[in-house]
């Protein structure tokens, strides 16, 4: 079994285009994190060139293979301190002449334990890089099992989900952050829903144009942070990581973050873009000002006091007077309880039906969409479902739950796909409750190209608003309609979030949760922002991905 030790990042500013200077902030930072007991250290991305070339031209001249001067440095530290070293390259492949921003691993006798290209290229990055070829490598190394991702790698759910497949403890990311919220929330967010360590090393400072705001940051598989270098500062912070805590994948309030993954229906997450659903509504035309929805989150629903749910119906048809187009309610909207159990379930069923009728004489009445989350009969059975009533007042679409948590298993029958329904006000797509936690779920939904995902919750940490709602929204380029129940561990703040995210990192302060019953959440949904998917030029959330490299993501065997 592999022991606890200390991980380092360095934070600094590699001298553009001078691999000597940059070996000697190698040298330098490496005696430092040292001296800190670290047994792995990690740089950031191209430390050996600098990143912002003149041209192609420039860094191909710059570049060097993985023997070269630079990895043969990290080589010699390697050996001479007993580490592992992690840093990224501007490398040129030998064979083929080609360049890439690559990373590197080398162990403690100097060896290459792994070799990673970027998969997910940023603007600058192809400019003058190729697009990876290597896949997902992980290794197993004398601290654990190890994988690499390079900076916006890390945007994209499915490269830190195949290394986790793979059975990484540790992830190392070795990046040039361009914002603060890489740090903040994207390093966070991928240990947490994947259970891993993340190792995020980023530089400080302005290369040319750029200005790289720093935040190097060590992540548990809790989504705690560690340590985290201060912003515009050069240095070297480092923490204790326990791999055996990362082997774990139990989520804190049961369940389990792989064993619980539907891979029977993930199918489309490995298929090319070009095939999809996304790709056949990106092409529908859409006039500007008649495509805007306004939508709302309502947070209310059954309560012990008001088992028929009388109060929260009366606040969503409030919501539908007063002009939201589409209206969202928490899961299990007629039940007062939030993880009922099969008795309780069963009561809860028994007045699906006088509560779907009320909701949809509300739709009717307006002429609205609502989205109903209930406990339903079906046969002998019970599920868990979303309706989608349209403005006949008619059921327009159904969903039912593909990710069923444990403690509800024993009664809930669950589904095995996520279905995207195109209505008037946009392409809708549903998530339930324990749908959230994986992000599989969001990432299908978008690829089925769903406009506007309605996300039913019963949070039970406060890092599902915090890390794992915004990323779904970003990620995927859609807006995430939020509406949470009171009752649960993490109660209410219940928001909507648009497709290119809020002007703050911090939830907290973009969007300050509201934990009154009743409280109702619009915004308008400009649909023209979700059927485009670049986040920045060049860079679409959809189009760039690397299918051929994200078989973990479909394979049945699971890891432990």
């Amino acid at each position: 079994m592999t022991q606890p030790y200390q991980a380092a990042v360095v934070q600094t500013l590699a001298k553009l285009g001078d691999i000597d200077a940059n070996i000697a902030l190698l040298r330098d930072y490496t005696r430092e994190a040292v001296r800190q007991g670290a047994k792995l250290v990690v740089f950031p991305e191209c430390m050996n060139t600098g990143y912002l070339f003149d041209s192609a031209g420039y860094c191909e001249a710059v570049a060097e293979t993985v023997d070269g001067p630079f990895v043969n440095a990290m080589a010699d530290l390697a050996k001479q301190y007993g580490l592992h070293i992690a840093s990224g390259v501007t490398e040129r492949d030998a064979p083929s002449g080609k360049i890439y921003n690559s990373g590197v691993l080398i162990g403690p006798k100097g060896d290459l334990l792994v070799h990673y290209q970027k998969q997910f290229l940023a603007t600058h990055d192809q400019n003058w890089f190729e697009f990876g070829v290597r896949g997902c490598p992980v290794a197993d190394t004398e601290l654990g099992r190890i994988g690499l991702l390079i900076c916006f790698d890390g945007r994209i759910p499915e490269i830190a989900r195949c290394l986790a497949l793979q059975g990484a403890e540790v992830v190392v990311d070795m990046a040039n952050f361009f914002a603060m919220d890489q740090a903040e929330m994207w390093v966070p967010a991928r240990a947490f829903e994947n259970g891993v360590y993340f190792v995020a090393a980023t530089k400080a400072g302005v290369e040319r144009s750029i200005y790289y705001p720093g935040g190097s940051t060590i992540a548990a598989p809790t989504g705690e942070v560690l340590a985290r270098m201060p912003y515009d500062r050069h240095g070297v912070a480092s923490a204790r990581i326990d791999p055996a805590s990362a082997r774990a994948k139990g989520w804190l309030g049961g369940g389990d973050r792989f064993r619980d993954r539907r891979v029977d229906a993930y199918g489309l997450l490995a298929k090319p873009f070009a095939g999809s659903p996304a790709a056949r509504a990106l092409e529908e035309p859409l006039v500007p000002e008649k495509s805007v929805t306004k939508v709302a989150a309502v947070q209310a629903h059954a309560t012990p006091a008001d088992p028929a749910g009388r109060e929260a119906l009366e606040m969503a048809d409030h919501t539908a007077k007063l002009g939201a187009q589409l209206i969202v309610l928490p899961l299990h909207a007629n039940s007062p309880t939030w993880a009922p159990d099969a008795t309780e379930a069963r009561a809860a069923a028994s007045k699906s039906a006088a509560v779907s009728a009320e909701a949809a004489r509300i739709a009717k009445q307006y002429g609205r969409h609502v989205v109903l989350p209930l406990i339903v009969e079906t046969g002998a059975s019970l599920a868990i479902e979303a309706h989608l009533i349209g403005p006949e007042g008619t059921v327009v679409g159904r969903y039912r739950q593909v990710h069923t948590h444990p403690v509800l298993e024993s009664w809930a029958l669950p589904g095995d796909a996520f279905p995207v329904f195109d209505t008037p006000v946009g392409r809708i797509g549903m998530l339930l409750g324990y749908d959230g936690l994986f992000p599989e779920s969001a990432r299908l939904l978008a690829l089925a190209g769903a406009d506007i995902v309605a996300y039913a919750s019963a949070w039970q940490h406060r890092f599902e608003r915090e890390l794992l709602a915004v990323p779904k929204a970003e990620d995927n380029r859609v807006y995430v309609v939020c509406a949470n129940r009171n009752d649960s561990p993490y109660p209410g703040g219940s928001f909507v979030i648009p497709p290119n995210g809020f002007p703050h990192w911090d939830v907290n302060v973009s969007a300050p949760p509201v934990g009154r019953v009743g409280a109702v959440m619009p915004t308008f949904a400009h649909l023209a922002l979700s059927r485009e998917k670049l986040m920045i030029p060049k860079v679409d959330m959809l189009r760039n991905r690397l299918v051929q490299t994200y078989a973990p993501l479909v394979a049945t065997a699971k890891a432990a």
